[in-house]
């Protein structure tokens, strides 16, 4: 199949079983280390958000949607890894629609094994070095993530209701510096008058649940006694002083 390939990880979303099990020996054959494998737009997601590839290999009839849905999104969140379109749907309209969303290549099925194994070829010549790096780097910690209420913290993306994420964000923003009670009641909740409420410690607790290691030792979401709440991004192994 020629000479091996400079990707070091490989999403195939394909929700047909014989055809994903000898996708992924051509795959393998190629010499790319780790092929993963998603059959739903959703579980493709998922393995993106947890283990970043440098490769993406994407049907279109998924059971949950248009795997040209997931190809836009993942270009406008700044994915620089590779795109090839492998799908039944072949007519110059769909090849268009696909390199617009953001593929780097769209190969109708049925194909040709060799043909497929050469265009993979090629597109490694042409690849991002970053979005093999991503891979080989941990990821950023803290990443806000506003179309789906998300944030990365030390535990994996984590998902939160619309007022949990307001809060976090708010205090991440101000990251160091001490926000009082009393601003957060302001800002985040859009009180005009200040109830004597626990609310704010209360939310806190969770976000603890969520993002600490060990939540009765908080490394992150920081009580500043008789001031406020204070946000810190340093790792876990250095805590704040």
């Amino acid at each position: 199949m020629g000479a091996d390939v400079q990707f070091s990880r490989a999403l195939l979303v394909e929700d047909e079983p014989a055809l994903a099990a000898a996708l992924k020996i051509a795959l393998a054959r190629l010499k790319i280390p780790e092929i993963l494998h998603a059959t739903t737009l959703a579980d493709a997601r998922k393995s993106i958000e947890t283990s970043p590839c440098d490769l993406l290999i994407l049907d279109r009839n998924l059971p949950d949607g248009d795997g040209l849905e997931l190809c836009d999104e993942l270009r406008k969140d700044g994915f620089r890894g590779t795109v090839l379109c492998l799908t039944a749907k072949g007519e110059p309209d769909d090849r268009v629609a696909g390199l617009d969303s953001g593929a780097d290549d769209y190969l109708p099925k049925p194909f040709h094994w060799e043909e497929l194994a050469a265009r993979i070829r090629a597109l490694s010549r042409r690849r991002d070095p970053e979005a093999t790096r991503a891979i080989t780097e941990p990821p950023k910690l803290w990443k806000l993530d506003s179309a789906r209420l998300k944030i990365l913290g030390p535990k994996g993306w984590v998902e939160l209701t619309p007022l949990e994420f307001k809060l976090a964000t708010h205090l991440i923003q101000a990251e160091g510096a001490i926000v009082s009670r009393e601003e957060l009641l302001k800002e985040v909740w859009g009180f005009r008058f200040l109830p004597k409420t626990r609310t704010t410690d209360y939310f806190l607790g969770r976000l603890r649940k969520y993002f600490e290691t060990n939540p009765d030792e908080p490394r992150h979401f920081l009580t500043v006694r008789g001031a406020g709440y204070r946000f810190s991004a340093e790792p876990e192994s250095n805590p704040p002083g």
